[in-house]
This record gives structure tokens, C-alpha cells and sequence, in this order.
């Protein structure tokens, strides 16, 4: 078996990022090696539960030795069940010039009284990043060294491991994610859009190896499953499947960090240059500008006449709604009305490729969000598409993707693997009260 899947995540909201102190000083007694603050330890609390949810599950998690990575890190060990291992291959990128001086981290002795039980001891690290400091060029050719040696080390240790997880910063993610995709620097976008990795606070990036990249496959009885000959790893394709996913976050992606900003991520310097940002900018759209306008996904049950047939929706048909934030909204779809009333879902999480379908692993393990106001139609609601449904939003005139028919979706994705975008479904819709127009 090869590594042929790897997260790589951001830790949590620092505690030095809260708009007031006091501020807790470093556990460890290393420069900058802040813990996360509150709000950073339910975001790993909320990344750890997203990722049992899904089928693809991590087998192994490796982490930057600094304390915010680790506390990232526990939930994720403890609810999957998985080792954890400290990599100094994967840790922060420090300028040569940054004052007063450069954090090294702390090791396996300190940081195991601080985690008991969660770190593994049996793992040197691959690289050790030049603790003079990088700059930016020599940073990213550490990423770029770091890969091959840390895949073989994987492969050779653990040869029945496929899916791992990293826990890093912002930088390294990004850096990390661009090597591994073959780009030149870390700057490069990936497309013609001008689409870059991004890096908010527990922010989730997904790396799959696309399987037309091995030489040769054997087809097993069950198409769902290929058999992958050993391919060098510098001879594997990577493509990105998931881009600094937040979806999963209560609060949505914050402290989104990026090469384009001049300070150091998360120092007090970036801080407050996002501070001035935020002073400067108007929420109110200026003259001739467009506002932007949110996606609204709705999860709706249509009712049959009979339960041995499911409600038909013409794909053309057109969306029409209204008073989503009452408790009996009004639907129109095609050329009939219905009234709604409203379900409370917890925990359900819809994936979005290139052709959906739902993962339903363990969603009662999920946070509950027993207790919320109900949405309305100024808020994101998130949706699937039911087997009862198939409805097209009136704002787009897009069809929201059909998830009936998962094995063609998987046969039809074997050759190269599609983006996908996850959300989580809060709200449901059952109609009723059928009339006529």
C-alpha cells in the first residue's frame, strides 16, 4: 500500500489573536509558542468531528511540536483514535531577521507532560528547519525536501497506512500543499482564476494521488476497489480536492493568512494590520459596485401520493420562496404551492464533487446545535439534494447536484479525482398542504 491521501490542516484561533487581553503567557516558555485561545480549542473540537465523519478517515496525525498544533491535535488523536507523531518538518517558518529571537520548539519530554498519552515516541523527524531562520525561498525548499523523505519514512514504518493528516501553520500549509502539487513557489496560483491555497484558522486542505498516475492497475471484482502497484513517490500525481475547507467551523473561515501579506502569520505586526484593514473598509458597497450575494442551499421533503413512488421534479422547474424566517414558509416549484414547516438536523454533512453524494458516518457524534434560532433567508442555509427532490434554485437557474446514484459518481471519477465541497445541512424543509395555483 502507498499514501495515497493527506490532510493538511491549520491549527485553531491563537489566543493572542483575541482583540483584548490579558494574554496567557507561553506554557513552555518558548517565545511565541502561544496556546489556542477558547474559541481555537472548540474549532479543533469542531475539525476532529468533521473528520469522523467522513468515509476517508486519517489513520495517523503528524504535528508541528509548537503547543498551538498540539492542542489542535489532541481532539483529533482522541475521537479517531489514532497515534500522533511531533514532525519539526512541518513546523512554523521564521524569518532570519525576526527579533527578538527564533522559537525552537519543545520536544518530546516537555510536551508529553503538557499531552499525556496523546504523542508517540517512536518518530525522529525528518527535517529540521534551520533554526537560524529561513527565508522564504530556503522555507520552501524545505517543504519541497521534506516530502519524499517523509513519505518513504511513512511507507517503510507503517506500509498498511493510506490516509494521514498533518497539523501545521499557515505558512507551512501552504507551502507544504504547493510542493506537493510541483509548483515552483509558493506565490503561484493554482488556475487561471487566480485561485490560491487558503489558510484560515483550523482550515482543512485534502490531497488525493490520482490513480491514472500509476503504471499499471489491477482491476479487482469490485470496481470500487483498485489495486495500486508501488509507484516512487516523485512519480505520483497529487491533485488538490479540498481548499482551506471551514465549512465545518461554527464561525466560518477566519485569519485567512497568505504569502501576499507582508507580516509574519498570527504576530503582532499581521494583527494589526488586519486591525487598520478593518477600520478602513466599508461594508457598504461603493457606487457602480456589485454587492456580493450569498448562495442559499435548502434541503427539502416533497410528499408523495404513494410510498411506493417518489415525487418527480422536472429539472427546468423553477424555485420560487418566501418567509424562511417564519415558521411556515411558502414554496413554489414548477406550478405548485406548498407550505413548509420547519426540521431541526444535527450534524448531517453533505459533500459537493464534480457529482455528490452524502457521507453518513457517525453524524451523531457531531456537535449538536440543539438550541439555535431558526435560519433565515439572509443566513447560508446548507442543503442537499433528497431522493425526493431535484430542484433548481431561481437565482442561478443551476440544478443542485443529484445524490441518488453514488456508483456511478465513483466509476465515473476513477481516472481523475474531482474537487469537492462540504457543507453541513442545519435546516430541512418537509412540505405540505399541497394547492392548487
Amino acid at each position: 500500500m502507498v499514501v495515497s491521501t493527506i490532510y493538511i490542516a491549520r491549527h485553531g484561533y491563537r489566543s493572542n489573536w483575541l482583540p483584548e487581553g490579558p494574554y496567557p503567557d507561553p506554557l513552555t516558555g518558548i517565545d511565541s509558542d502561544v496556546p489556542l485561545a477558547e474559541h481555537g480549542v472548540n474549532q479543533a473540537k469542531e475539525l476532529a468531528h468533521y473528520l469522523l465523519s467522513l468515509d476517508n478517515q486519517p489513520e495517523a496525525v503528524f504535528t508541528s511540536p509548537f503547543y498551538r498544533c498540539l492542542q489542535t491535535t489532541q481532539p483529533i488523536a482522541k475521537l479517531l483514535e489514532i497515534p500522533t507523531y511531533l514532525e519539526r518538518g512541518i513546523g512554523e517558518w521564521y524569518r532570519p531577521d525576526r527579533k527578538p529571537v527564533i522559537p525552537v520548539p519543545a520536544g518530546y519530554e516537555t510536551l508529553s507532560k503538557f499531552f499525556p498519552g496523546i504523542i508517540n515516541p517512536e518518530w525522529e523527524s525528518t527535517v529540521i528547519p534551520n533554526e537560524k531562520g529561513e527565508t522564504e525561498e530556503e522555507m520552501y525548499k524545505r517543504c519541497k525536501r521534506f516530502w519524499p523523505l517523509f513519505i518513504q519514512h511513512v511507507e517503510k514504518e507503517y506500509p498498511n497506512v493510506e490516509c494521514i493528516i498533518l497539523v501545521t501553520h499557515a505558512a507551512s500549509k501552504i507551502a507544504l500543499g504547493m510542493s506537493l502539487l510541483g509548483y515552483d513557489h509558493p506565490r503561484m496560483s493554482l488556475n487561471e482564476n487566480g485561485d490560491k491555497i487558503r489558510s484560515g484558522s483550523c482550515s482543512l486542505d485534502k490531497y488525493q494521488v490520482l490513480r491514472k498516475s500509476y503504471g499499471t492497475m489491477e482491476e479487482s471484482d469490485n470496481q470500487d476497489q483498485t489495486a495500486l502497484t508501488y509507484i516512487p513517490f516523485n512519480d505520483r500525481k497529487w491533485v488538490l480536492t479540498m481548499n482551506g475547507n471551514t465549512e465545518f467551523l461554527s464561525g466560518g473561515e477566519e485569519m485567512n493568512w497568505s504569502f501576499d501579506c507582508v507580516a509574519e502569520a498570527g504576530s503582532d505586526a499581521d494583527i494589526k494590520k488586519r486591525q487598520e484593514a478593518k477600520k478602513t473598509s466599508s461594508p457598504v458597497p461603493k457606487m457602480g459596485e456589485e454587492p456580493e450575494l450569498e448562495t442559499v442551499y435548502i434541503s427539502v421533503d416533497i410528499p408523495s401520493g404513494s410510498y411506493k413512488e417518489k415525487t418527480e421534479i422536472v429539472k427546468s422547474a423553477i424555485l420560487q420562496y418566501s418567509g424562511l424566517e417564519t415558521d411556515a414558509p411558502l414554496f413554489r416549484i414548477g406550478d405548485k404551492l406548498y407550505e413548509g414547516s420547519w426540521e431541526r438536523l444535527v450534524g448531517t454533512e453533505l459533500a459537493f464533487p464534480n457529482a455528490a453524494h452524502i457521507h453518513k458516518k457517525t453524524a451523531s457524534l457531531l456537535p449538536s446545535t440543539e438550541g439555535s434560532e431558526t435560519t433565515n433567508d439572509e443566513q447560508n442555509i446548507e442543503s442537499s439534494a433528497n431522493d425526493e427532490s431535484d430542484v433548481q434554485k431561481q437565482e442561478n437557474n443551476a440544478e443542485i447536484p443529484d445524490t441518488t446514484n453514488e456508483d456511478d459518481h465513483r466509476s465515473a471519477g476513477k481516472d481523475e479525482i474531482q474537487p469537492e465541497r462540504v457543507y453541513r445541512i442545519k435546516d430541512r424543509i418537509v412540505l405540505n398542504n399541497v394547492r392548487p395555483m
